[in-house]
């Protein structure tokens, strides 16, 4: 498991993270909700080891070296501008150690169109694509995924929802995501976290905050996020 206990994390006086204190159990799948700013990427930063903290601990089981047991998804995959898509992969597939065979990521992605495309060349979908794909080819139990959703449209949505039901049901990884694109993959959550000012203000199972927090206009998770909050959701599937 991930233990988080008491994290704090701030920016030139800036606090962003205020004392984050929970507990990600592998086979199960996390989001975190809340507006910009709330401190969500940042938080997924610290645990992958991309942020130091600064008070509080982030560990493993029996004080496990967290960054050996995670992959990140960037939202912006800026890295290697000269290479190659296809040498991308292949330089990452070489350098890890046990790498994962994901071949059903690969086409669902449709990376064939555009392994031959320079990074820098690329759309900003096409990175993010690419940043998927690297993060589960490290084979890692935890995966932190920030926007996954974002620029799929429909059909890819849910194919990268039963790619991800698969990865946490069937590989037992830990997944942390990062989405405001939930209307139509709520089941694929297992416990929701609001985040707000840099600390969780509401945490459950979906089905017991979905049963708390009712609301006459909106329903799910959406219900949940407006009550808590009083701010409307982005980001629903049509």
């Amino acid at each position: 498991m991930l233990i988080l206990d008491k994290v704090q994390k701030s920016y030139q006086n800036h606090s962003v993270l205020n004392g984050i204190s929970s507990t990600f159990q592998y086979g199960h799948c996390y989001l975190l909700l809340g507006d910009n700013g709330a401190g969500k990427s940042t938080l997924l930063k610290c645990i992958a080891g991309d942020e130091k903290i600064d008070h509080g601990s982030i560990r493993g089981n029996e004080h496990e070296d967290v960054s050996n047991l995670v992959a990140l998804q960037y939202q912006f995959f800026e890295s290697y501008s000269f290479l190659k898509v296809k040498e991308v992969i292949q330089l990452f597939t070489k350098l890890i150690a046990n790498p994962s065979n994901i071949k059903d990521l690969y086409e669902l992605l449709d990376i064939t169109q555009y392994e031959k495309t320079l990074i820098k060349n690329t759309s900003g979908g096409q990175r993010k694509a690419l940043s998927l794909y690297l993060a589960f080819l490290m084979n890692k139990p935890i995966v932190l995924l920030d926007e996954p959703f974002a620029d799929l449209d429909l059909k890819k949505k849910k194919q990268l929802f039963g790619f991800l039901q698969n990865q946490v049901n069937l590989q037992n990884k830990c997944l942390i995501i990062i989405s405001h694109e939930i209307k139509g993959l709520e089941t694929l959550f297992d416990f929701v976290y609001l985040m707000q000012d840099g600390q969780f203000i509401e945490h459950g199972t979906t089905e017991e905050l979905v049963e708390k927090y009712k609301n006459p206009t909106f329903s799910g998770l959406e219900a949940v996020y407006f009550e808590v909050t009083g701010q409307l959701l982005g980001g629903r599937i049509k």
